[in-house]
């Protein structure tokens, strides 16, 4: 139990490390009140650490005191760069009124959701049943056990005030009516998050799930849903993998068409910062224009693969853009000094929201010249009126090519030209007070950054990211890993880590090891995440049923129910992010327990699946991988002896030229190309009759210690396709993989290489 000098040393060790929020200070300026929350490494539980109210955070000792003094729970779960729970915490929290009834009568926790996402998932069900919505920050009334008869999200001060007089009222003359209600809201929550039973999977459910979501999607502004609108990235990803399976021509398949219109909606909206890179976490409108202001880590991170998947794809350089500008972002404003990236920047500056990110006509008029001035109208849309409470926010009404060509340049000085006004408007925008970063480190969404800028690195060759992807890794096994124990931290703060990860963690760190591994071709980041993944089967696996557990066992404080959620939100779920991590693992490890593990963690999942499958898109972008391997830029054979990849060279009107790497590992060689039988080395084009000529050079065989010619180590094959109709190019690439001591069947992998001229350029 902490002590008052406790609360006091620990005010002394942190002063650096948060800004204080309160109206009740001394004549230095000192906060009047400290609670338990000051020995917390959250941003968002230090922000309430000087309200009067007596916090506790989530633990055994909170609920032994409400045994202890017979008291109901309060429970409010909230991050720490929302809006919303920044207002109440000013109308309510940081109000004595408030405070002596909440001390009174309740005994108050808070908890920071990025840091338990497995509390916030069991109480926002909770809510969610009760009133049919959900949001922050979440009010949750508990039992002395833990379970929710009654809650909400923001309560103005007076309702808030109404509210505890009611539940303290009823507490102590009719608790049995409570207790009623958390055993059938208990029972509720336990069916909706509890898996369904085992089902066939259907055949063509992928097919038919995403046949739907293209049904869903907005066809007037890109994107799913109405206002507000999120760009819910998981259905994003599973139409890219949709799109690189399908051989028709990109213009050709509905799903590129959506999106398309997703991708050049947000580019071209205020959810997209215009001037410094990066999104907004959604837009408050539908057409993408208004965002709300806070910028979280896990949208750049899945964003910026996506752009860069749909660059890969296309050639659209205005898509490489936005992925580049993005992870520049991060790097620059978002970075910690040892690697790791910060959680989130906020909406509000000085308690006004978006004042950061708008401009005022008048400002522009001031700082720049008529020229520029009249630039940034043609570009960005500004006004007088502006778009945003009489200010601006910066968009592209227009695409940057049609504008140029109404103004008369080339894209080429409309670039130029942006790139200066775009860099004197940041340094002024620098000079205003900054959103608050919340600098907890989050494992998982440094994953997800770590993940887009290994990609981001192989695709573009850029050795800024390489370095930024390994360092951030690095400082997540040192720094968010114990070296005893093996398990990972979910959270630090200030290099301090005290929470235990959860699956989320595990599952994205390990795929950003494993596209470090497809970068370096290191094995380490291979053995780093097959050591992650036992971690993970020891402290989360269902050993019974199959899947894992969001929390591992010994978190503390009640835990009425181990979910195993499978649906996609802002993020990709834990469940469904590890079919597709343990596909990887089992391509480039041949790792023979893994096939039986997949097909288990499949049908741990098929009922839910079957009943829903748009609940989770990655899970069946997962399963389409397993049934049929992606014929992506990079792919493994014999068990992962063998990496091939593709790179576009030459990409014009008339002609598209094609390197195919294939790289062995030591020990391993194939057959040479020339050799009269099935085993030969060959890479042919599968749809052969869209292509005018096709030209294929391969290097010359080596003679290998088996006697015969052949291929080891790394090489190049050389292919050149005239184009004879608009169609992507189709490649099958087979080989014989052997070592010293056998040779394998014969394999086979696919590539369709989706392109348009000056792609290799872009």
């Amino acid at each position: 139990m902490a002590t008052p000098d406790d609360l006091c040393q620990a005010r002394e060790r942190k002063r650096s490390l948060y800004p204080v929020r309160t109206r009740y200070r001394d004549d230095q300026g000192e906060p009047l009140y400290t609670n338990r929350l000051i020995l917390e490494d959250s941003p968002y539980l230090l922000q309430h650490a000087h309200n009067p109210v007596d916090w506790y955070s989530w633990g055994d000792e909170a609920f032994a005191k409400a045994a202890r003094e017979d008291k109901p729970v309060f429970l409010s779960i909230g991050y720490s760069t929302c809006h919303w729970c920044h207002v109440m915490e000013e109308e309510s929290f940081d109000d004595k009124e408030v405070a002596e009834m909440l001390n009174r009568y309740f005994v108050a926790i808070k908890v920071d959701r990025e840091q338990r996402p497995d509390l916030d998932t069991l109480y926002m069900t909770g809510v969610q049943l009760i009133t049919g919505h959900g949001g922050w920050p979440l009010s949750s009334f508990l039992t002395l056990d833990g379970r929710p008869f009654f809650g909400g999200t923001y309560f103005p001060k007076d309702h808030f005030m109404g509210l505890l007089g009611q539940v303290q009222e009823i507490w102590h003359d009719n608790r049995e009516r409570l207790l009623e209600d958390a055993d059938t809201l208990d029972t509720a929550i336990r069916q909706h998050l509890s898996p369904s039973a085992v089902a066939q999977l259907p055949d063509g459910l992928v097919e038919q799930a995403t046949a739907t979501l293209l049904d869903e999607a907005d066809r007037d502004h890109g994107g799913f849903g109405e206002a507000p609108k999120f760009p819910h990235e998981p259905n994003l990803f599973l139409l890219l993998e949709t799109i690189r399976h399908d051989p028709r021509a990109l213009d050709d398949q509905p799903a590129w068409q959506v999106v398309r219109q997703a991708l050049d909606g947000m580019l071209h909206g205020g959810i997209y910062d215009q001037i410094g890179g990066g999104f907004h976490r959604y837009s408050t409108d539908r057409s993408w224009l208004i965002p709300h202001f806070e910028k979280m880590l896990y949208n750049q991170g899945q964003l910026a693969s996506v752009y860069l998947q749909a660059w890969q794809l296309s050639g659209q350089p205005e898509y490489r853009r936005i992925a580049e500008e993005t992870l520049d972002f991060v790097l620059r404003d978002m970075r910690s000094p040892r690697g790791g990236f910060y959680s989130a920047t906020d909406a509000d500056s000085d308690g006004v929201e978006g004042k950061y990110f708008v401009w005022d006509y008048a400002e522009l008029t001031h700082e720049l010249d008529d020229e520029d001035l009249a630039l940034c109208r043609a570009v960005y849309g500004v006004s007088r009126t502006g778009n945003f409470e009489g200010a601006n926010v910066l968009h592209l009404p227009y695409s940057l090519d049609e504008v140029a060509e109404a103004l008369g340049m080339t894209r080429g000085d409309l670039d130029e030209a942006l790139q200066r006004i775009d860099r004197h408007l940041y340094e002024l925008r620098k000079q205003r007070p900054h959103p608050l970063c919340d600098h907890k480190q989050i494992t998982e969404w440094n994953g997800m950054v770590i993940a887009a800028l290994a990609q981001a690195a192989y695709a573009l060759e850029r050795d800024d990211y390489r370095q930024a992807a390994i360092a951030a890794a690095e400082d997540l096994w040192t720094h968010h890993r114990d070296a005893q124990s093996g398990r990972l931290w979910r959270a630090s703060l200030g290099g301090v880590a005290s929470v235990h990860a959860q699956l989320e963690d595990y599952a994205h760190f390990m795929q950003a090891l494993i596209d470090l591994y497809d970068l370096t071709h290191q094995r380490l980041w291979l053995d780093r995440a097959l050591a992650l993944l036992d971690e993970l089967e020891a402290q989360h696996a269902d050993t019974r049923d199959g899947g894992y557990y969001v929390a591992p066992m010994d978190n503390p404080g009640p835990q009425l129910v181990r979910s195993k959620p499978l649906m996609d939100g802002a993020t990709v779920c834990g469940n469904a992010q590890m079919l597709t991590v343990l596909i990887a693992l089992h391509q480039r490890s041949g790792d023979p327990t893994l096939p039986a593990r997949i097909e288990r963690h499949i049908e741990a999942f098929s009922g839910r699946v079957v009943q829903m499958p748009l609940a989770s898109p990655v899970f069946l972008l997962g399963l389409q991988r397993w049934q049929t391997p992606p014929p992506g830029p990079c792919q493994y054979l014999a068990g992962g002896a063998i990496r091939t990849g593709y790179r576009v060279v030459e990409a014009s009107e008339t002609q598209l030229q094609v390197i195919v790497d294939i790289e062995l590992a030591p020990g391993w060689h194939i057959q040479a190309h020339d050799l009269e039988r099935a085993e030969a080395t060959q890479l042919k084009v599968v749809n052969r009759d869209d292509w005018q000529e096709v030209a294929i050079h391969y290097p010359s065989p080596q003679p290998m210690t088996t006697g015969e010619a052949g291929y080891a180590g790394q090489l190049a094959i050389d292919l050149t396709a005239r184009e004879r109709v608009s169609a992507p190019l189709g490649l099958e690439l087979q080989l014989q993989p052997c070592n010293d001591t056998a040779c394998l069947p014969v394999e086979r992998c696919r590539f369709v290489i989706h392109w348009n001229h000056g792609m290799a350029d872009a």
